[in-house]
């Protein structure tokens, strides 16, 4: 059976494609000499590979040396006789740097580890029998987005590397000008829909949206192209039934692409979620009300597929897990997940940050490769009502010396302007956890703390946000001078990090404070930390570290293999209230 065979981009369907998940023809390139030995013309491969797997996860087939730093893939398929002007090869994800051939030829390249792939490949195909190639080469330079995988040095939060693909590859017939991305945001006042079409081209031509429920249509809306690449409608819609975690109502979306002479030229089935975001009188609210965020921290880390659910079950499993010990909220830490996780989220009522993976040396190539990587994750997911906010950037990682540095504070700012362009209707969260320079959200990250309570910290903090929210040589601030976070909503974006073990744990074990001797002592210390939060009158919500374990990180709720180590109702009755 073929691994992912359900549509792997939920916001934009056609009924038309071809999966090329699946046994691949693999090699490792450890001396990098496949472009000189033009390895894109061999036909005889050491191993088979299972995509969408990366390399050195049990469910790929594969072990190799983890320095290896390139790899190549290769597989024939049969063309399908479709009648189209063009056919577009998409991959998910591909880490990082990416070389495509078709039938001997080099069709296209890509740069990044987390960013879709799509390059037309048409006028490079034949009927009948073609071949594929990639070649995807890696570093360990952290001057790359490379979130948690380890690089250069290897933090005790650092996990194994990633290499190659690791999201699903298909092709789809399109027309010329089809449809690339699909944005979307509701106004609550004024009942209203509004979505952002991107195109391939210019269109001389119409978009056409219909919002349909179990069939009957509510509303269409058309706008003309005007030669533009970009059309936007808005579509009112009367009794709307809006979309919350609660009640996660999705609407079907229809969107057709015509010509000038009105023939459909691109015809996509999508969704919407109707749902309002707004920072009002220092409040985060959601659909006009209030909204506190119960949070776990979920670093996207899978058993057997290690970067890849193994199926769409995984991902759901992962997702109902979450709901089930009362949160309602999960921040996916240092990845950008694959849009079947916020297909689910939507579906299933969780609300998520999005956020950028991190590089740690500020340089010119970290300044390109993160804001271009960036903006491109943000017009991918800006259609999903789960997200409720844009995270650039974690504890200063890659901008160490915000504080001193005008130029790494204005990549910050920058950024997060840069973002609010492309997208107003969510909070943009500027540098989660320390050093608050601009941003809708006051964030922070605390953890145990020996000599004062999480109530002491916090009453600090919000009396002088320039206090330190960690110790050291180097102490981070809450907030950088000129900057005023105090009216904004307060969220405690990482807390708690309790680890235990079953058995003894490895000499690398990491977690936050001493480790509890038995599941008692877990339990207790958990409803500490949690006690002290809702005390709390000012935090508007918390994000607890984390999911799961990963590797040497024990400081999970769930073992990795997602075992709970606390009965899921105790959990629920800690988190939820």
């Amino acid at each position: 059976m073929t691994p992912r065979p359900e549509y792997p981009r939920p916001l934009l369907r056609r009924d038309r494609w071809l999966n090329l998940n699946g046994p691949w023809g693999f090699a490792p390139d450890q001396a990098n000499v496949g472009i000189r030995e033009r390895w894109w013309q061999r036909t005889d491969w050491p191993h088979t590979i299972m995509v969408p797997f990366c390399p050195n996860s049990a469910a790929s087939g594969v072990t190799i040396d983890p320095d290896v730093a390139t790899v190549w893939y290769q597989r024939a398929f049969e063309l399908p006789d479709w009648d189209c002007t063009d056919i577009v090869l998409n991959i998910g994800a591909c880490d990082y740097d990416t070389q495509i051939y078709i039938n001997g030829q080099q069709v296209g390249q890509h740069r990044g580890g987390y960013t879709p792939i799509q390059i037309s490949i048409g006028d490079h195909l034949k009927p009948g029998d073609n071949q594929i190639t990639v070649r995807a080469a890696d570093s360990d330079s952290w001057q790359q987005p490379r979130g948690k995988q380890e690089g250069t040095t290897r933090w005790p939060i650092d996990y194994d590397s990633v290499i190659g693909i690791w999201q699903s590859v298909w092709l789809e017939p399109v027309n010329a000008v089809h449809l690339l991305n699909m944005g979307s945001y509701y106004e609550l006042g004024k009942q209203t829909l509004h979505l952002t079409c991107e195109l391939s081209e210019t269109l001389v031509g119409q978009v056409r949206a219909t919002l349909k429920t179990y069939g009957t249509t509510h509303v269409t809306a058309q706008s003309d192209g005007q030669g533009r690449s970009e059309v936007r409608l808005t579509l009112p819609i009367e009794n709307p039934i809006l979309w919350s975690p609660e009640s996660p109502h999705l609407y079907d979306l229809e969107i057709a692409v015509a010509d000038r002479s009105g023939e459909i030229i691109d015809h996509v089935e999508s969704y919407a979620g109707l749902r309002e975001l707004a920072i009002a009188d220092g409040k985060h609210c959601l659909n006009g009300e209030p909204l506190y965020l119960r949070g776990i921290l979920d670093q996207g880390y899978f058993p057997e597929g290690w970067y890849s659910p193994v199926d769409d079950e995984a991902i759901r499993q992962d997702i109902e897990l979450t709901k089930a010990m009362g949160f309602n909220f999960a921040r996916k830490h240092q990845k950008a997940e694959d849009p079947r996780y916020l297909y689910w989220a939507d579906k299933l009522g969780l609300l998520v940050w999005a956020e950028m993976p991190s590089g740690r040396i500020f340089s010119t190539d970290l300044v390109t490769a993160l804001s271009t990587q960036w903006l491109d994750l943000v017009r991918r997911d800006r259609g999903h009502p789960c997200v409720i906010g844009w995270v650039p950037f974690n504890e200063s990682w890659g901008v160490w010396h915000i504080q001193q540095r005008q130029e790494q504070r204005a990549f910050v700012d920058g950024l997060v302007q840069l973002t609010k362009a492309l997208d107003t209707s969510r909070p943009v969260i500027g540098n989660d956890g320390w050093e608050y320079s601009s941003g809708d959200l006051w964030t922070l990250h605390l953890y145990h703390d020996a000599q004062r309570t999480l109530d002491e910290r916090l009453a600090l903090l919000i009396a002088d946000p320039s206090q330190p929210v960690t110790q050291g040589e180097r102490p981070r601030t809450g907030a950088l001078p000129g900057s005023d976070p105090s009216r904004l909503p307060v969220v405690l974006s990482e807390c708690g990090g309790v680890g235990y073990a079953s058995a003894d744990p490895t000499e690398n074990a990491f977690a936050y404070g001493d480790l509890p001797t038995d599941v008692v002592a877990l339990e207790q210390e958990i409803r500490q930390i949690m006690a002290s939060i809702r005390s709390s009158e000012t935090l508007q919500g918390f994000v607890w570290t984390q999911l799961s374990d990963v590797q040497q990180e024990i400081n999970g709720l769930l073992y990795f293999d997602r075992r709970p180590k606390l009965p899921l109702a105790t959990l629920k009755e800690i988190f939820a209230d």
